[in-house]
């Protein structure tokens, strides 16, 4: 019987090319990649996003269906909604999820628009007279990033 070393980690061995070890290290790395990759492509979904944002959303205001519908409210400026009408019609048109107006959990706000565009999720405030400090707190209570749209 000849022996051999193991091509890892050089201790010697009966037969075969890597010794029990070495074959359970690399068993569980190839796993480890195999889930690294499905986490990668759920990651990039849209059902993936709808959970982040359903997660941080008021569980009593959290619908499907506003999925597919504008809101607007009453106390906004003609410019404003006009505006968030326009970025909402964009970010269709790209085939984005675009939710208006949703009511987040306690203390997150109620932000203009909530993009989510495959698995990324950003948020667009539309800004008209706003000080910066009213910027800056909403920057830091919403849960995803703020692309700030002026009017």
């Amino acid at each position: 019987m000849s022996m051999s070393k193991c091509r890892r980690c050089k201790e010697e061995i009966i037969e075969g090319i890597y010794c029990k070890n070495c074959k359970e290290i690399i068993f569980q790395e190839k796993i480890e990649k195999r889930t690294n990759r499905k986490l990668s492509k759920l990651r990039n979904t849209i059902q993936y996003g709808l959970t982040q944002v359903k997660a941080v959303a008021e569980g009593a205001f959290w619908c499907t269906t506003h999925i597919k519908c504008f809101r607007a409210g009453d106390n906004e400026s003609p410019a404003h909604q006009d505006k968030k009408y326009d970025r909402w019609k964009h970010h269709r048109s790209l085939g984005r999820i675009v939710l208006t107006e949703l009511i987040l959990k306690r203390g997150m706000g109620k932000p203009d628009l909530i993009v989510v565009d495959k698995g990324f999720i950003f948020i667009e405030e539309i800004v008209k007279s706003e000080k910066e400090g009213s910027i800056i707190m909403k920057k830091q209570k919403y849960p995803f990033p703020i692309n700030i749209i002026k009017i």
